[in-house]
């Protein structure tokens, strides 16, 4: 009983006083102005402020053999940093829940449902993408959204040209060859492809690693090599892109 009878001597005050600070007015007007100020938080509820980090987590990148960027290459994503609607950070346990939606810009998306708070995401072809974060208030629905560009440099190899040979024995197996043109500044050592089929990944790591005792021992910057693989149950247009390819490491 105590603490009622305080809030309504509160309300009585604040009545009073804004009453005599409101200039004249009338009807909803009046009730309006005096509910602005007497709601919690001073009106409406504001947006969360969302913060995103983008960077490089690629071994060959780390060891300064992929200067370009060159693809696949991984990315670390983050959203340390962002603030709920009072400047709060989001992992503190007083600013309520958040969650978190990603977007990497190459048609790859992670909704509200996983709320990743440090995805990885790999990115497999040149392009520049634009990657977002949208942070939402689970309690209002307020969301804000930030956006990076990430540029990612061409792929080790072109792709010069894609064949098959079926197989007549009725096995459905065909031999695959792929031309490919090293396009890098570097000596590669494992020279490997993508497959798709119609447009969609099918495998991967399709190729060869080079050595002592192979011929040629590595694929020379602008030299061709042809990739030569027995596959088998696929549906549709075949067609590859460069894979994970290794440099030959510089030094002793």
């Amino acid at each position: 009983m105590q603490r009622r009878s305080t809030s309504v001597g509160k309300l009585a005050v604040v009545l009073v006083v804004g009453v005599a600070l409101l200039p004249l007015v009338t009807g909803c007007d009046l009730i309006d102005q005096i509910l602005d100020l007497i709601s919690p938080g001073g009106g409406s509820a504001g947006s969360p402020q969302a913060v995103m980090t983008a960077v490089v987590d690629d071994d060959l990148v780390d060891m300064g053999l992929n200067p370009d960027h060159r693809p696949p290459i991984w990315y670390q994503f983050s959203c340390d940093g962002s603030l709920n609607s009072e400047g709060i950070s989001i992992f503190d346990p007083m600013a309520g829940l958040h969650d978190k939606a990603w977007d990497y810009g190459d048609g790859t998306t992670r909704g509200f449902e996983w709320s990743d708070t440090n995805p990885t995401h790999i990115y497999r072809e040149e392009g520049t993408y634009v990657a977002s974060l949208t942070i939402r208030d689970a309690a209002t629905g307020a969301t804000d959204t930030v956006q990076q560009t990430i540029t990612i440099g061409p792929g080790w190899l072109e792709i010069v040209s894609l064949t098959t040979e079926p197989w007549l024995d009725g096995s459905g197996r065909a031999t695959l060859n792929v031309v490919v043109r090293n396009q890098s500044q570097q000596d590669l050592r494992v020279v490997v492809v993508d497959l798709l089929v119609d447009g969609v990944f099918w495998r991967s790591n399709v190729g060869v690693t080079l050595g002592p005792g192979s011929t040629p021992e590595r694929l020379s910057p602008n030299a061709t090599y042809t990739i030569t693989e027995v596959i088998s149950d696929w549906t549709g247009t075949l067609t590859a892109r460069s894979g994970f390819c290794t440099p030959w490491a510089t030094g002793p």
